[in-house]
């Protein structure tokens, strides 16, 4: 009888290599999942980012404040350009230098903003980019709508008005 176990050499035996994936969920440490937010304030803002978040409307308020030249019920004009310290006195002895300085301070902090807004609007344009925006006949179809049911809410809060401002003038007179 011959041997069933041996290979016959028309056949011979192949071998797969069966390659094993590691799971992720295999592991025991769960990865907590943030928001794309939360990934953004902790990558890419600093504190320094943060300071600077805080201080240009600061910067901006201030410099508003130098090209109307005033603060409250104080004249910058003349406490600003009197001072008698050299270094303040020469940003602000004329009206020009004023603006200037003023127009400076506005445009600096400006800048600060749209730097600090960069990171934000980075990926808002990359999915704006995504979106199938409607044909010009569409919009103006539904702006119309919207515009007209805003004027009929107008309408029926004024006439809600008329008919009750007798029913509230009596009230108010017991």
């Amino acid at each position: 009888m011959a041997d069933l176990n041996k290979t016959t050499p028309e056949a011979p035996e192949k071998t797969k290599k069966i390659k094993v994936k590691k799971n992720a969920s295999s592991t025991p440490e769960k990865e907590q999942k943030h928001s794309r937010v939360m990934e953004i304030l902790k990558k890419e803002y600093a504190f320094e980012n943060w300071l600077l978040a805080i201080l240009s409307p600061v910067l901006i308020l201030y410099g508003v404040y130098i090209l109307i030249g005033k603060f409250g019920s104080v004249n910058l004009v003349n406490v600003l350009g009197s001072s008698g310290i050299g270094f303040i006195d020469f940003f602000f002895n004329t009206p020009l230098k004023r603006i200037l300085t003023g127009v400076f301070l506005v445009l600096i902090g400006l800048l600060v903003i749209i730097y600090l807004a960069i990171p934000f609007l980075r990926p808002s344009i990359a999915e704006m980019k995504k979106v199938s925006w409607p044909t010009s006949k569409s919009l103006a179809i539904n702006t119309s709508r919207v515009f007209l049911f805003l004027v009929l809410l107008m309408v029926v809060f004024t006439l809600y008005g008329f008919l009750l401002e007798p029913l509230f003038s009596w009230l108010f007179s017991l």
